[in-house]
């Protein structure tokens, strides 16, 4: 065959996004939802949901999936290493995962990051199913197939975007579990309603839902912020555009967490207290609202999350902060809100202000 051009193009296929399907408060929907859909699931689990990992194994055996390992793990932020994937690859290979078995997921977001690139990866990638069971997990983590583990020098800079065929999002889920598995989602909420300024945030700004309680209102904002990503990874999957936006706050909150050891700070406290953070640098640079900062403080402080950061000093967090994944050839990119809303990209904040904004958020 002759080639008549002296460029050749291959054609990236069409790629459907994930389902996100809510369900509950029990788990034969997830199964009759998936069970025609497969032959052949290996599940791993955070040990803390072990009962729930139990009936969706139970359910699946009734669909007549064939099971092919049932994996229990001690989950945390620090166990999203390099290190960790190989035993996992080993397990799968001893159970017999092949190229068509499905790779179910069941845990916080940890797990949906950890288990979501063992599945990208593993003979060069197989399908999977995120079932979040935390707050952080159910409106954040496991949509948009960001799956990813981090190294020494920063969090999730080794990744890959793998888009689970299902999400199946269970808010009841959380009733198993101490309030701290919903705190670790709350930076998420907020962030969620800053940079949508919709019926989100005019939901918080009327007023703030307890913890601890699915009801209605938890139920309303979890679908609420699950869509607003969901949204977003319609129009930008893998963050040439729009999706940066969903990186307000974590500048700042994913430093925090590396600068601190992992695990120190959840996710949530991270979030929370990098987005007010965020917005300081909002009001010097773009002349946000003060009194935006000072109702997302009186949030996090209800909810029982930090509000003020540990001392960083300057000179060890800058190489922290050039490392971020939003960091480019030019230097660090900088999301922050012009009003709820509006976020805007900002690659110009001068490096006294990052300090100043330190300071001002610090301990004494």
């Amino acid at each position: 065959m002759e080639v008549q051009s002296d460029r050749l193009n291959i054609e990236r296929r069409q790629e459907s996004l994930s389902e996100v399907r809510f369900g509950g408060p029990n788990w034969q929907d997830l199964t009759s939802v998936i069970g025609p859909r497969m032959k052949a699931v290996w599940m791993v689990y955070d040990r803390q949901v072990e009962a729930i990992a139990t009936q969706v194994s139970a359910h699946l055996g009734d669909q007549g999936v064939r099971l092919l390992g049932l994996h229990g793990l001690e989950v945390d932020e620090s166990m999203k290493r390099m290190d960790r994937l190989e035993p996992l690859y080993s397990q799968m290979i001893a159970d017999g995962v092949t190229r068509d078995s499905w790779l179910l997921a069941i845990g916080g977001g940890v797990l949906s990051d950890f288990a979501g690139y063992a599945a990208a990866s593993f003979l060069r990638g197989i399908d999977w199913v995120a079932v979040p069971t935390t707050l952080l997990a159910q409106v954040d983590a496991a949509i948009g197939g960001k799956v990813a583990v981090n190294l020494r020098e920063g969090k999730n800079l080794i990744g890959a975007f793998h888009l689970p065929q299902l999400v199946y999002i269970n808010p009841w889920a959380l009733q198993t579990l101490p309030i701290e598995g919903w705190r670790t989602g709350l930076g998420e909420v907020v962030k969620s309603a800053l940079i949508e300024g919709g019926p989100l945030w005019q939901s918080l700004v009327a007023g703030i839902p307890p913890l601890g309680q699915v009801d209605e209102h938890w139920r309303w904002v979890i679908k609420t912020t699950a869509k607003i990503k969901v949204d977003v990874v319609n129009r930008d999957l893998e963050e040439t555009g729009d999706r940066i936006f969903l990186n307000f706050g974590h500048t700042l909150a994913h430093a925090l967490e590396q600068m601190t050891g992992y695990g120190q700070w959840s996710h949530g406290q991270a979030v929370g207290v990098g987005s007010l953070y965020a917005l300081y640098l909002s009001e010097k640079q773009l002349g946000l609202d003060p009194t935006i900062r000072a109702l997302v403080t009186e949030w996090l402080k209800a909810w029982g999350l930090p509000t003020v950061l540990p001392h960083l000093d300057y000179a060890a967090l800058e190489p922290v902060l050039l490392r971020d994944k939003k960091a480019r050839v030019s230097g660090l990119c900088w999301v922050l809100l012009q009003s709820p809303g509006n976020p805007k990209v900002v690659r110009d904040v001068p490096k006294n202000l990052i300090e100043e904004a330190l300071g001002a958020l610090s301990e004494s």
